[in-house]
């Protein structure tokens, strides 16, 4: 379940014409710095909250005591991802077979199992998923010809709340990139190494986010960790895997952005172009803003009347629970996605979030209400 409750354009003009006729005549509306809101377009199915396995993951390997002092989103997203860093042994040659679900890998890994990247981009989407943290797979590769590297490396995106992107996170070497000390997604990472070989790009182990890690038992994560690593991208098509398995295990099908790089270059992969090109398991799409929608963020209406406003909220959040409204720096309170406020002849700030089933808040929505100039 998500939230899309926008009043249809053709219902909003008459809510505006009855009862909201025209912009009040002594205040005006402004929404300064508001993340800008846009739709899924084409990653459209969610892990389940109320599915069993959901909770289950969480209390079988008591995950909540990782994260339960941290009040930090990111933090907490970092403190999961260096679990199962720590979990899971790597060791690629000699990696176990294993169903591709997160049970089965955990499983094995308490009984000294050791595993390849797939494993951890398995694992990672399933346990940041199963607190409410919105996770897809990506698979990455290095390949520039079919006599360079060429391997494939797999890996997960997280949206981040409170910064407002998306952020590549990799649990197999507890990493994830910045620049300037912002958190990277993956198409951040590689514009900066089709641009300058990421030159200003550096690589954040650890929950201290060091530059670099003296010893990570992988004999090839000096290739596999660095930005050079992201020179192409692809993201599953299917995000609900956890929670569907195992009716629906990872799919084959892959999104790529058919961009100018994408179109000049050819994406080599095991000594010859990957495999998806020309078949129907690549979707192709030139709409760099469907790959990086903006989950969890609020769109709005206002039409102001006398002293009276009428706010209409629009979201696309998986696992909606309800909106929350904070007027005037008060306490958040519930509130309905179609929210009328009596303005008190003053100045106002209201600032809207939603929030999910999880109980994991969006980004902040801000709308001001002022007066204006020689109008009182």
């Amino acid at each position: 379940m998500y939230a899309k409750y926008f009043i249809p354009a053709a219902l909003a003009l008459l809510i505006t014409s009855a009862a909201y006729a025209k912009a009040g005549d002594r205040y005006k509306v402004r929404m300064p710095d508001n993340l800008s809101y846009r739709s899924n377009e084409l990653f459209r199915a969610f892990e389940n909250y109320h599915h069993p396995r959901t909770a289950n993951l969480r209390e079988r390997y008591g995950l909540e005591k990782i994260i339960q002092a941290e009040a930090d989103e990111f933090r907490r997203i970092m403190l999961l991802r260096h679990w199962i860093h720590s979990t899971m042994p790597i060791d690629d040659p000699n990696a176990a077979r294993t169903a591709p679900d997160v049970f089965a890998i955990l499983e094995t890994a308490m009984q000294g199992g050791k595993f390849n990247c797939f494993h951890f981009a398995v694992v990672q989407h399933a346990v940041l998923n199963s607190f409410g943290y919105i996770t897809r797979t990506l698979g990455v590769g290095p390949g520039r010809n079919a006599s360079g590297i060429d391997g494939h490396h797999a890996a997960n995106e997280v949206w981040v709340n409170p910064l407002g992107k998306w952020v590549l996170v990799d649990a197999k070497y507890d990493l994830h990139f910045e620049k300037n000390g912002v958190p990277l997604s993956a198409l951040e990472i590689r514009d900066e190494v089709w641009s300058n070989e990421a030159r200003d790009v550096t690589a954040a182990f650890g929950l201290e986010r060091k530059p670099a890690v003296p010893q990570i038992n992988d004999r090839d994560w000096g290739i596999w960790a660095t930005p050079q690593n992201y020179r192409w991208v692809s993201w599953d098509l299917n995000t609900n895997s956890f929670t569907t398995y195992p009716a629906n295990t990872p799919s084959s099908a892959l999104v790529m952005y058919e961009d100018r790089i994408y179109k000049e270059h050819i994406w080599f992969r095991d000594g010859k172009p990957h495999w998806a090109y020309g078949t129907p398991f690549l979707v192709k799409t030139a709409r760099r803003d469907w790959i990086y929608w903006t989950p969890n963020t609020i769109a709005s209406r206002v039409a102001v009347a006398g002293d009276r406003a009428l706010i209409t909220l629009d979201s696309f959040t998986p696992n909606f629970r309800n909106y929350q409204v904070r007027v005037d720096g008060q306490a958040w309170r519930d509130c309905e996605p179609s929210f009328e406020f009596e303005i008190e002849n003053k100045d106002h700030q209201l600032v809207f979030r939603s929030v999910n089933l999880f109980g994991v808040a969006g980004p902040e929505h801000r709308i001001e209400i002022v007066r204006k100039k020689g109008s009182f």
